[in-house]
């Protein structure tokens, strides 16, 4: 992936995340992003028990792949599935909006 496009992407999720999580929530949890290859994934932080340092726990996946963004759910503590419902696209927002509209459920807990 070329350097514009991983600059682009930084943006859109830095973007989304001063949205999607609330200042007066933002001590008790926060989102982060991690590259690896061609691989994004949406990741939710929150203190752990004793408050010294933050726990991740990834909620989405997005993978460049044929030059479509599939997107992944975790489906175990330690393995991803394609989200069936929806449709690998080339444009990555479309993708993110998929993620946090959340059809079916798999994402975010209510």
């Amino acid at each position: 992936m070329d350097a514009f496009t991983i600059r682009r992407l930084q943006h859109i999720m830095d973007g989304y995340i001063a949205v999607k999580v609330p200042r007066d929530v933002r001590s008790s949890v926060r989102l982060t992003y991690e590259w690896d290859g061609n691989r994004l994934t949406l990741v939710e932080e929150r203190p752990d028990a004793e408050q010294r340092k933050w726990v991740g726990s990834a909620i989405a996946q997005f993978r460049l792949e044929q030059e479509k963004w599939h997107v992944y759910a975790k489906q175990s503590s330690s393995h991803w599935h394609s989200v069936a419902s929806i449709t690998p696209q080339p444009d990555f927002e479309q993708q993110l909006e998929q993620v946090e509209l959340d059809v079916e459920g798999v994402f975010w807990v209510s």
